[in-house]
């Protein structure tokens, strides 16, 4: 294991508050994972299983085929299918080789049993809900 995996996890959003015990037990629970340029890593529509954290390399964003971000080391993808398995809302695809520390769903979901990673998950999802709010148009009115 080395430490720049968990330097890198510990930055994340999702795990950047977690103790140090804890971001290595989910360190031990994923692997790193490398991508040729062009090969998708997740494809929007389809079914969720895995949080992809960008080690080296680049990746882009795209939804409905419209590109939305261009994704360095540090960039976290998945890790709301961590929580929920449902569909990828997004198509992320290798801009150039990829190195990445990859976490299963299935072996995540036994840390949602621990309060620290579920205040964790649930910190985020609040994160995430204000911010969508913030973005949407206004309501109209009358």
């Amino acid at each position: 294991m080395t430490d720049e995996v968990l330097a890198a996890l510990q930055a994340t959003e999702l795990f950047g508050d977690l103790p140090a015990k804890r971001v290595r037990m989910i360190r031990q629970a994923g692997r790193e994972l490398r991508f040729p340029a062009g090969a998708e890593l997740m494809v929007e529509g389809e079914e969720a299983g895995r949080f992809f954290l960008v080690l080296d390399g680049t990746v882009e964003v795209t939804v409905g085929g419209d590109k939305r971000a261009t994704l360095g080391p540090g960039a976290a993808v998945g890790e709301i299918a961590l929580i929920d398995g449902g569909p990828r809302s997004a198509t992320v695809t290798a801009s150039t080789e990829v190195r990445t520390f990859s976490l299963a769903s299935w072996n995540f979901r036994p840390f949602l049993s621990e309060p620290d990673v579920m205040q964790a998950v649930i910190s985020l999802l609040c994160r995430r809900l204000r911010h969508a709010q913030l973005t949407l148009p206004p309501s109209p009115t009358g």
